[in-house]
């Protein structure tokens, strides 16, 4: 049974993919940034500029005139918990089966002998169900999907994009109910002391509690991003925002339980999105602020989702997007760039219990860094390392490769640690 919930989030997340095109948090799945420790704010060219920060569309190298990115895509699945080989542990010693039929053999029990052996077989499959939901105890899994397209013309007067992106995040974490376990230890105990009647089935086999949660949400986001470089008291300053329209469609689904009327059964392979799916719909801004010093050095600053969403599921859980600032540095020469982004605040995780507050992913504060070296402007390759403040054990290493042959450039990147792993592809045009 546990199987069908592992295809039940894949399904999700592909279904919302399709369905709805949708927004990322704070950075993309844009590989030149992914490759290079999730640095853009001060490192971004045009053909990121609209993820990161707008205003770099008016710091942009003269040679750059137009960029067309499409396809932008990326996935990222992280798995710290080891939620997949644990419930695949839980479902392959089938413990709720073996309760079940030490059970069926107590109520057949014709004689003592025949009773003390199912008794013994039911005592033993209890204790392993109770050592298995221990171990089932708030599990998660986190999966990301990305897609989008990037349209720019950079200028120093008037520069502008236009942006396209499509974002699903979901997961799934176990809820084991602590009364279950009481029960089951009180079963078994009664049952070893003889003192447990099985005039009702029902008394040795009870209803469990426990389940596990799936929730998903489809952001579709349309920016465009306008920038210019004003005098400021004698010197040059970019500034950029991003006017965008967010559309958001959630899903939220409860598996087990069988006194919550809203969940669905574990064993039921029929999954209907659309019982557990709610759409709702905001305007957001992004404005960033850019200084280019004229010797290679580079100074951004940016707030994103400026004015922030706030979207319900069915079941009154939170997705939520806040705002989030970070600011970055880099310098760059003709053959290679360095660049370091610091989120300036903590952020939450962005699909939230409304009871406990709590997310299926880990707060984060991020600071990033990140290098490129650039041969013959034809192949780029990138590495960098992106450190949680938060949460020190979902830092990662990532690396990317990039092709620009004649105004034509593919990129990828990779990204992971011993619990996550990314994956992020670009192709696109540069005149």
């Amino acid at each position: 049974m546990s199987r069908k919930i592992l295809q039940a989030t894949v399904c999700g997340i592909l279904f919302t993919a399709v369905g709805s095109v949708a927004a990322a948090p704070f950075s993309s799945f844009d590989p030149r940034s992914f490759g290079m420790g999730g640095t853009g704010v001060a490192s971004g060219t045009s053909a990121n500029a609209g993820f990161f920060n707008p205003s770099l569309l008016a710091t942009a190298h003269e040679e750059e005139d137009f960029s067309l990115e499409f396809p932008i895509f990326g996935v990222r699945v992280a798995d710290p918990d080891e939620f997949i080989d644990v419930v695949d542990e839980f479902d392959s010693n089938n413990y709720i089966g073996a309760m079940d039929s030490a059970l069926a053999d107590l109520n057949n029990a014709t004689t003592a002998g025949e009773f003390n052996l199912a008794k013994s077989a039911y005592i033993s499959a209890a204790d392993n169900l109770v050592a298995g939901l221990n171990k089932l105890n708030n599990k998660g899994l986190i999966a990301e999907l990305e897609a989008g397209l990037m349209i720019a013309i950079p200028s120093k007067k008037y520069g502008a994009s236009v942006y396209l992106r499509g974002w699903v995040v979901g997961g799934t974490q176990t809820d084991v109910s602590q009364g279950d376990i009481t029960l089951i230890n009180d079963i078994s105990n009664r049952l070893a002391n003889n003192t447990l009647t099985l005039a009702s089935p029902d008394e040795a086999n009870p209803v469990l509690l426990s389940a596990i949660d799936a929730r998903f949400a489809g952001i579709s986001e349309v920016g465009i991003s306008l920038a210019r470089e004003f005098n400021i008291g004698g010197s040059n300053v970019a500034v950029g925002i991003t006017p965008k329209y967010v559309k958001a469609e959630t899903y939220d689904f409860r598996f087990g339980d069988e006194t919550d009327p809203t969940t669905t059964s574990l064993d039921d392979a029929d999954i209907d999105l659309d019982n557990g799916k709610l759409d709702d719909s905001g305007f957001d801004l992004d404005i960033g602020v850019a200084k280019d010093y004229g010797n290679g050095w580079k100074t951004g600053i940016v707030i994103k989702n400026l004015i922030g969403q706030e979207f319900k599921t069915v079941r009154g859980n939170l997705f939520e997007i806040k705002p989030q600032i970070r600011a970055g540095v880099s310098h760059q020469k003709e053959w290679y760039t360095v660049a370091f982004d610091l989120d300036l605040v903590e952020n939450d995780p962005i699909i939230k219990d409304a009871i406990t507050g709590k997310g299926f992913d880990k707060e984060t504060q991020y600071a990033g860094l990140g290098v490129e070296f650039d041969a013959w402007d034809m192949i780029q390759v990138r590495a960098g390392y992106r450190l949680n403040m938060s949460d020190s054990d979902t830092s990662i290493v990532t690396a990317g490769l990039g092709l620009s042959p004649f105004g034509v450039h593919v990129d990828v990147a990779l990204a992971g640690n011993a619990d996550e792993v990314g994956v992020a592809f670009q192709t696109g045009f540069r005149f």
